[in-house]
């Protein structure tokens, strides 16, 4: 699709994310916080799976929130080669090393949500579903 400029698709938001890379992974009780050159910021709160290259999958959730740590921080200085945050939810990631992040979307939580480029921020609704902030024009 060549450059990934942020913008909206019939199923899914393109999130301006290419070629940005992650600088930092922190984490508290509850979330990991991702933190990508340029500014944007990726809040995880929710059940994640990361595949790494050589095909070794890991899931974890908010209890496991240690493994989580240690897989999101072995990302740091990996390139965005796609972001794509799909408009039932969901978010993915793929990674220059190969590493892929998924992250679905939770029945009773907001499982994500990213700061873009642009200031715009995307939030994954509880139950499924997008929101962009601003949301736009109709």
């Amino acid at each position: 699709m060549g450059s990934e400029d942020e913008r909206e698709l019939d199923d899914r938001w393109w999130l301006g994310l290419r070629d940005t890379t992650v600088e930092s992974v922190a984490t508290n009780e509850y979330s990991v916080v991702v933190s990508f050159s340029g500014g944007n910021t990726l809040t995880i709160e929710g059940r994640t799976e990361i595949v790494q290259n050589d095909g070794l999958a890991v899931s974890f959730i908010d209890d496991e929130a240690v493994t989580a740590f240690d897989m999101l921080r072995s990302l740091a200085g990996a390139r965005v080669l796609s972001g794509v945050a799909y408009k039932s939810g969901s978010l993915r990631l793929v990674f220059d090393t190969g590493a892929k992040l998924h992250v679905p979307f939770d029945a009773h939580y907001e499982a994500w949500q990213l700061t873009g480029p642009s200031g715009r921020m995307w939030v994954s609704l509880p139950g499924g579903g997008l929101t962009p902030v601003p949301r736009e024009p109709t």
